[in-house]
């Protein structure tokens, strides 16, 4: 079933939290995962979308990382996201899908605290990508419009996208950085309250289909997941970037699924490639690419 070009307008205004969150009823969205025998599976185990085997960032060391807390019909939900622009919010299509409003979380190392480098701006303006498909797990990213233009700052950045020349970059063997604050382990049963991050590589398409049965295609991106290193629930939505040879970070997926049997096993992890829908995002954000 496709979700067509889910766009909500509405009044907007920005606000900070006065009421403590209750983290207990706070959901990690877990990644959709697709067993390798069975096919598509809707409903993973628990706990499948976090960052395993990595480390803690130093604080704000990524600061175009954001936190997502979204309002949907059975309660509040928590998502990753990456800042593109100073009103511009990229994240997963199937973090975003039904809900009436998000949360943005910016500035944040511990989101279970009010840290005096966070800004919290809630939006109803959520626009899915058209031709999203729950079903096959395909164009799985969504774009959040702030309600106001963010202030940058060092705690506040923006990530890149690719550049025109690289529309048609595999990336297969580049080492990439997932980072998120999902649970850090197949045992755990919330959230990191820190936010984590894990190194990996870049697998061609068909390694990765071999896990998946065929699922995988040109518009997504695998890593390894070697060593148990991967992303896995509240993960999901979150950026993965390589460091380019100017030093810089440039994003080239969104978390988006893996495996039911857990995140630790050592499967591929599965994200939306940006490279594929680079100009959509473009066009809609105002956000140029690099030629």
């Amino acid at each position: 079933m496709f979700t067509q070009g889910l766009v909500v307008l509405l009044a907007v205004a920005a606000y900070a939290s006065k009421n403590p969150i209750d983290w207990s009823k706070v959901k990690p969205i877990d990644v959709l995962r697709p067993l390798p025998v069975k096919g598509i599976n809707r409903s993973p185990a628990p706990g499948n979308a976090r960052i395993t085997g990595g480390e803690e960032a130093t604080p704000h060391s990524l600061p175009y990382q954001v936190a997502l807390l979204l309002e949907l019909s059975e309660g509040t939900a928590f998502c990753g996201g990456s800042l593109l622009s100073p009103d511009w919010v990229l994240t997963a299509a199937h973090c975003v899908d039904g809900a009436s409003s998000a949360e943005v979380i910016l500035g944040a190392h511990n989101v279970r605290e009010e840290e005096s480098t966070q800004v919290r701006l809630t939006s109803t303006e959520i626009t899915i990508h058209p031709e999203w498909n729950s079903l096959l797990l395909q164009n799985d990213l969504a774009l959040i419009k702030l309600p106001q233009s963010v202030q940058l700052n060092e705690n506040i950045q923006t990530i890149r996208l690719p550049s025109r020349s690289q529309l048609d970059e595999t990336f297969v063997n580049s080492e990439v950085l997932a980072s998120g604050w999902g649970k850090p382990s197949d045992s755990a049963t919330s959230i990191s309250p820190v936010l984590r991050y894990v190194y990996s590589t870049v697998i061609s398409k068909l390694s990765c289909n071999i896990r998946y049965l065929g699922v995988i295609q040109d518009s997504h991106i695998c890593s390894s997941g070697s060593g148990g290193k991967s992303t896995c629930s509240g993960d999901s939505g979150g950026p993965l970037v390589i460091k380019e040879a100017d030093g810089k970070s440039t994003q080239v997926g969104i978390v988006s699924f893996g495996i039911s049997f857990g995140c630790e096993i050592g499967w591929p992890a599965v994200f939306s490639r940006v490279t594929s829908f680079a100009e959509w995002i473009s066009a809609q954000t105002g956000v140029a690419l690099r030629n």
